[in-house]
């Protein structure tokens, strides 16, 4: 009997939880229409963002967030129901600005550690004696 397992990951690149707000510009119809969301995840090529309605697939979309200088321009890959609303699925083809901030965070941690690390090995030098002030 074959085992059924978890699909293996298929997204070219990782994605990192986020919770912004971005504002949302789409075809509708002929017309631009503009809609906040919330940015709920985000990577180099695609973001996930809740909208309070629903998106067609495949519509053409732009998202800001200047907070975090994020956003691009893509479609929509899929819409599903969420509480509330609606989780959508971008796929933005010239990327969304997202560098992946945790790991340069892990780097900084890692080498701040080592500093320290670096400096507790290291022997204290001598203190200098503090100069009192000479009386007049």
């Amino acid at each position: 009997m074959q085992q059924i397992g978890r699909k293996s990951e298929r997204r070219r690149s990782q994605r990192s939880p986020i919770s912004k707000t971005v504002t949302i510009l789409w075809d509708d119809e002929g017309r631009e229409s503009r809609l906040q969301g919330k940015l709920l995840d985000i990577s180099v090529s695609g973001a996930r963002i809740w909208l309070p309605m629903k998106l067609p697939a495949r519509a053409l979309v732009s998202f800001n967030c200047p907070t975090m200088a994020l956003g691009g321009r893509g479609s929509v890959r899929y819409c599903n129901s969420a509480k509330g609303g609606y989780e959508v699925g971008l796929e933005l083809s010239n990327g969304t600005g997202w560098n992946d901030q945790n790991k340069d965070l892990e780097n900084l941690a890692a080498g701040l550690e080592q500093a320290e690390q670096m400096a507790r090995q290291s022997t204290p030098s001598e203190a200098i004696p503090a100069m009192a002030p000479k009386p007049r």
